[in-house]
């Protein structure tokens, strides 16, 4: 419920951040009568969404190469909150590597508001510079609310999570770590078992509890464990009816 009040909340803050720009840009462009500019100003405005989300996305995908998670190009989604797939290499410094790739895409928000309101306030700047402030605003709250939506985890709760080491985020870092591992050379059945054993108990409906079940059904399978990774396995069917829609539609 929170979260679609947040939803609703920042949609109309953004329609009047748009109204404002409007205005601006009405009075401030010359180009041509007002009737002409509304529908011009409407059709930059749709179109400083996608410039926005190009950003957002490119953001993650960036920082996260720059870190060396393993981030894969993402798909753009209006309307939604973030949703980026990485595959790390290397585990060292692991929660602050996913924390700069997750924060990324907010950072850039920020910029991209800060960038709206100085050509909406200031007269010297062309207020074209201010297009992608209304959804820019909007992607910013919807992904900064600690909530997770059918799509998954929003970069703020992940966030919060990883900063404030609970549980759910000590099971994540413990998956991309053996990834990390597995991804700079080491075989999977050479990962010590307590990396994937000694963690905290999560809900089964936890994302990042599924994740590991998986990786536990492919960890015993590749040491030749056949009866504790087919038990595993048994497990990872039985909860796999909870991934949220991102993860089933391949975007994380």
């Amino acid at each position: 419920m929170k979260n679609k009040l947040v939803t609703a909340l920042a949609a109309v803050l953004a329609a009047g951040l748009a109204a404002w720009g409007g205005y601006v840009f009405c009075t401030q462009v010359n180009l041509a009568e007002l009737y002409a500019l509304i529908p011009v100003y409407l059709i930059l405005v749709f179109l400083g969404a996608f410039f926005e989300q190009l950003v957002h996305e490119g953001a993650h995908f960036l920082v996260g190469a720059i870190c060396k998670m393993g981030v894969k190009a993402p798909k753009l989604r209006l309307f939604k909150s973030s949703c980026v797939e990485v595959n790390p290499k290397g585990a060292k410094a692991m929660r602050l590597r996913f924390a700069l790739t997750a924060a990324a895409g907010l950072f850039f928000d920020l910029l991209l508001i800060a960038l709206g309101v100085i050509a909406f306030a200031v007269p010297s700047v062309h207020p074209l510079f201010g297009i992608a402030l209304p959804y820019a605003f909007y992607s910013f709250v919807i992904n900064a609310a600690p909530f997770e939506y059918s799509g998954g985890k929003t970069d703020g709760l992940v966030i919060c999570e990883i900063l404030s080491k609970d549980a759910s985020s000590k099971v994540l870092l413990a998956v991309l770590r053996v990834q990390g591992l597995v991804n700079g050379g080491l075989p999977l059945k050479d990962v010590e078992e307590g990396m994937l054993i000694d963690l905290p108990q999560l809900p089964e409906d936890d994302i990042n509890f599924i994740i590991l079940t998986q990786l536990r059904y492919e960890y015993y399978l590749a040491k030749g464990d056949d009866s504790t990774a087919y038990k595993y396995f048994l497990r990872y069917q039985d909860v796999i009816r909870y991934l949220p829609e991102g993860y089933k539609d391949g975007k994380k």
